[in-house]
């Protein structure tokens, strides 16, 4: 095999133009992989991000020799998370789930003559997103898909006077003995 250069070995995913989110995992192992989004996400700049921790090497030793005789390994966690400012219904109800979103209208206010307020209540508990996000490079010719997502939200309202309230999605990709990861890129226009 003759070397490969840099510039042969140059085939990077860069800048991000959208996050979209499927409710359901993608089955990445398919000849024809279907993409479907619900969600195009509003996610905040800089915030997302997609890391796998360093692998657990497992040393075996054996008498009389200074070096390990061999080893394994674990595979690091993966990590996702990013944050989405909005608090429009189907981002809340994505997070905390269907039950957890109720609309209220008619709320008033004290020395608010006339006045009424309508919106949602919400109930923070514990609720598991899963599906698959699909990242769209800056140029929107490269895809990157991660599947078999799962995800847990939080409220951030953090810096009320500069930012806005927020849900951070935090979570990870869970094993299910297909391919989890797929960088996809246009062929045709």
């Amino acid at each position: 095999m003759a070397l490969k250069t840099k510039t042969d070995l140059k085939d990077v995913f860069n800048g991000l133009s959208s996050v979209l989110f499927q409710n359901t995992p993608i089955d990445l192992s398919e000849s024809t992989i279907a993409i479907n989004p619900d969600y195009d996400l509003p996610v905040t700049v800089d915030t997302l991000n997609f890391t796998q921790d360093d692998p657990t090497i497992n040393h075996y030793k054996v008498i009389g020799l200074e070096g390990d005789w061999t080893s394994s390994s674990t595979s690091g966690d993966v990590s996702l998370s990013f944050t989405v400012p909005t608090k429009q219904t189907d981002v809340l109800k994505l997070a905390y789930g269907n039950d957890a979103v109720t609309a209220k209208t008619g709320a008033t206010m004290e020395g608010q003559t006339g006045v009424t307020y309508a919106g949602n209540v919400v109930t923070f508990s514990t609720h598991k997103v899963t599906g698959s996000i699909v990242l769209v490079d800056a140029e929107q010719k490269n895809l990157l898909i991660l599947s078999n997502v799962s995800l847990w939200a939080k409220p951030l309202y953090e810096n009320a006077s500069t930012e806005p309230f927020a849900l951070q999605f935090t979570g990870t990709i869970e094993a299910t003995g297909k391919p989890d990861v797929a960088f996809l890129s246009k062929v045709n226009a």
